[in-house]
Formats: C-alpha cells, sequence, structure tokens
C-alpha cells in the first residue's frame, strides 16, 4: 500500500510542475484574447471614426458642388439674352433680344384675359335657347376650371418656384 501511495506520489509530483504550466498557459492564451479583442475593438472604432471623417469629407464636397450648381443655375436664369455679355452693340436688337419673353408673356396673358371676359358675358346672357343664363357669381365659378389652376399653378411655380426651391435646399443643408 505504501508502494501505491509513494509511487502516485511520485507521479503527481513529476506531473504537478505540467500542470501548473497549463493552468499559467491558459492563463496566457485568455490574456492574450481579452487583448486581441481590445485591439480589434479599437481598430474597429478608429475605423469608424475614419469612414465617419470620410463621409463629413464626401457630404461637405457635395455640398459645395450642389452650391456651385446652384449658383451657376441662378446665374443663367437671370443672365437674359440682350443683357451682360450677351449684348450685340446694336441698341435695338439687344432691346429686341430682351424684350421677347416679357412681350410674349404679357400677349398670352392678355388673350386669356380676353377670352375669359368673353365667357363670362356668354354666361351671363347666353345666345343659345337651350342654355340658361347665369348670375355673376355663378359664372365666376364656372370659368375658374381645373384648366385654369394648373395654368395659374405653372405661372406661380415658374416666377416663384426656383427662389422657393433654392430657398430649401439651404434651409435643408443648414440642417445638416
Amino acid at each position: 500500500m505504501i508502494a501505491l501511495l509513494s509511487t502516485l506520489l511520485g507521479f503527481l509530483s513529476s506531473a504537478t510542475p505540467e500542470i501548473l504550466k497549463l493552468f499559467e498557459a491558459s492563463g496566457d492564451r485568455a490574456h492574450e484574447l481579452a487583448l486581441l479583442q481590445i485591439q480589434m475593438a479599437y481598430d474597429e472604432k478608429k475605423l469608424g471614426v475614419q469612414a465617419q471623417g470620410d463621409n463629413a469629407e464626401r457630404a461637405l464636397r457635395l455640398q459645395e458642388i450642389e452650391i456651385g450648381a446652384d449658383t451657376a443655375e441662378s446665374a443663367a436664369l437671370n443672365d437674359r439674352p440682350g443683357s451682360g455679355a450677351n449684348k450685340t452693340g446694336i441698341e435695338w436688337v439687344d432691346a429686341l433680344s430682351g424684350s421677347v419673353r416679357p412681350i410674349l408673356t404679357y400677349a398670352f396673358f392678355v388673350l386669356y384675359f380676353v377670352v375669359k371676359c368673353c365667357e363670362f358675358h356668354l354666361l351671363l346672357s347666353p345666345s343659345l335657347p337651350w342654355v340658361g343664363p347665369m348670375t355673376g357669381a355663378q359664372a365666376m365659378v364656372a370659368l375658374w376650371t381645373e384648366e385654369d389652376i394648373a395654368i395659374f399653378s405653372a405661372v406661380v411655380g415658374f416666377w416663384f418656384g426656383n427662389r422657393t426651391m433654392q430657398k430649401a435646399r439651404e434651409f435643408h443643408a443648414g440642417l445638416s
């Protein structure tokens, strides 16, 4: 029995340093694994910060491009024929060139107004026997159709839409 116990004690005493080395190695591996995880988390944060910086630079550059495009668009819209660099040097040609769009706009407005006046007159005193006369208020309501709303919206949108869209872009750019 003592022989068996001494054999077992001898075996354990020789194996004890190896067992302790295994525990120590296991602790070292756990420590190295924790350091690697910390390093990976640091690298991920570092890449995230760099990506955010890159995204911020891209957003800033995109905003600069949009501002440049808006400026060019405004300059193109405000650069009328016969003004500034587009002048020919012949006074009456420059005046005519600069007045084509306004004259055309006014001519169509006058035509539209005359047609609506004629319609109003026909609604108040119809010439056809099966059409009854209307009151002034009824005629006004009958004259204001969906097509008139579309024309009115298009005109207002054309003249004021560019400024509104530019202010909306500036507002959204200020938020970001």
